[in-house]
């Protein structure tokens, strides 16, 4: 969809976002086999949480690959410096990069909730307001579908600190009243300037490297996640054959 900004034709699907969807897609396949009037309840949120979460890997990709796009519009180091359809490009820019940063996590979150709901984990006993690492802390420490636990544990691990960044810039975001002025005041500190002095540019490809390594996170647990249940479900002997 945003690719129509750059004058682009509309993404084929490939890679890490193609494996994701296509495990969510066989998992709704098999769910949809079963005829609607024979749906229970629980079938049908799954195939909505479904449905959905196809739809949020789609935001992510898409905001990240504007995010990435507009970056590289940017060359000046100050913002002062800056022609004004390069300034607009630089907000563009923070717009879809911060727009990403909350996708990766709500979609972790939704992945959380869908596992805490399909395996039936009690996470909220533990703590009302869960998060996915909360969930995957429970299943950790209560020996919770081990064989599962331990790959999105170890995706966890791999990726903590660039997702630790993320997770940082995601709550100035969203819990500060005005996170750019805070960056500028923090910078202004930091060189012993004053916050009417020249502002730099946010570190851009640096950010923009922590950022696509939450989103590979994100699409590999997705894709690791629905694997997991697919096959699971197709256990159970539940559902007909998709072949």
């Amino acid at each position: 969809m945003l690719r129509m900004m750059f004058g682009e034709p509309r993404r084929k699907d490939e890679g890490l976002l193609a494996k994701a969807n296509q495990t969510i897609r066989g998992y709704l396949q098999m769910l949809e086999s079963v005829p609607e009037l024979e749906r229970n309840l629980q079938e049908r949120r799954y195939i909505v949480w479904s449905r959905g979460m196809l739809r949020a890997l789609d935001e992510l990709e898409q905001s990240e690959y504007a995010a990435v796009r507009f970056g590289k519009k940017v060359s000046k180091l100050y913002v002062d410096e800056m022609q004004e359809d390069e300034l607009e490009d630089y907000h563009r820019h923070l717009y879809f990069y911060r727009n990403a940063i909350v996708r990766v996590f709500a979609i972790l979150d939704k992945l959380g909730h869908f596992m805490n709901e399909r395996f039936r984990l009690r996470t909220e006993e533990i703590k009302a307001r869960y998060s996915y690492f909360t969930v995957l802390r429970n299943m950790h420490d209560n020996h919770l579908y081990v064989q599962l636990e331990e790959r999105l544990f170890g995706l966890k691990v791999k990726y903590k600190a660039p997702v630790e960044r993320l997770r940082n810039e995601r709550n100035m975001e969203i819990h500060t009243i005005n996170a750019d002025l805070l960056d500028d005041l923090l910078r202004a500190a930091e060189t012993k300037q004053t916050p009417d002095q020249r502002i730099k540019t946010e570190e851009i490809g640096e950010h923009l490297k922590d950022l696509a390594l939450g989103s590979t996170m994100t699409f590999t647990a997705a894709e690791i996640i629905f694997t997991y249940i697919y096959a699971l479900s197709k256990s159970s002997g539940q559902y007909p054959s998709s072949s």
